[in-house]
């Protein structure tokens, strides 16, 4: 009787001091979870850039006007060019697939006929990975540009505002026009400003004189006081009314 008592007590002992080694170790692994729940919280008020703050990596594009006019809008006196930088990112959102890296979308604005600001958006692998992701826009990064192609004093971040309800259109307002916009009317259009008759029309052979007396009364020239004008002037010459002639077959 007397060795049954003291196996029981020496059990109960044994478990009291399983329950305080197990109650202790819980204690500490809630003040870790804390001071990690602290910690995490603390890093994350440091962590991310402010938005915005990748403006000065977008340029101003110098050949924006090799650029392809996939959309306008006109709003009483305010009216806007739409321009991408490639024809692939209007085949690939075509085709249901992602802007590539490297695309830029620039608006243009004009106010009672004179430029007023140019928006850019340009898109880069990595971009906006500085951001916290509730603020970013995907890879997108924004610049506000004067009517002089400097950066304009602004606050970027609200262009990821005005973007963030676009996430299903890779952050663009102007998505579906880019969609729905005909990449023959671009070929044509650059087919035909460099097809005109006037780049067929050889002048290499034209000799031009300047007259610089002038008509009499006969209608003969004065040819003795004609000028041969050199290669520079007679091509503007022959450029000038080249160009009238063809102004005058659609004015007729």
């Amino acid at each position: 009787m007397k060795k049954r008592l003291i196996h029981s007590f020496a059990l109960l002992l044994l478990l009291a001091f399983f329950s305080l080694t197990a109650c202790n170790n819980n204690n500490i692994d809630i003040k870790n979870n804390s001071q990690q729940e602290e910690s995490s919280s603390g890093a994350k008020s440091g962590e991310y850039a402010e938005i915005g703050s990748g403006a000065n990596l977008v340029k101003f594009l110098e050949d924006l006007k090799k650029g392809i006019v996939f959309a306008t809008y006109d709003r009483g006196d305010i009216h806007e060019n739409i321009y991408v930088n490639s024809r692939e990112a209007i085949e690939a959102v075509k085709n249901g697939d992602e802007l590539p890296s490297g695309t830029v979308i620039t608006l243009e604005g004009f106010r009672d006929g004179e430029i007023e600001h140019y928006l850019v958006m340009e898109k880069r692998t990595g971009w906006g990975s500085q951001y916290s992701p509730e603020e970013r826009n995907g890879e997108w990064e924004y610049q506000h540009f004067t009517p002089n192609r400097e950066v304009a004093k602004d606050n970027i971040g609200r262009c990821f505002s005005c973007h963030a309800n676009q996430e299903r259109d890779d952050y663009m307002n102007s998505m579906d026009l880019m969609k729905e916009f005909d990449l023959r009317e671009s070929s044509q259009s650059k087919k035909s400003s460099s097809d005109t008759p006037l780049a067929a029309i050889p002048t290499e052979h034209w000799k031009v004189s300047e007259i610089s007396a002038y008509v009499n009364d006969s209608k003969e020239v004065n040819k003795e006081e004609s000028n041969v004008m050199d290669d520079e002037e007679k091509v503007k010459k022959i450029q000038d009314v080249l160009l009238k002639m063809y102004l005058q077959q659609y004015e007729s």
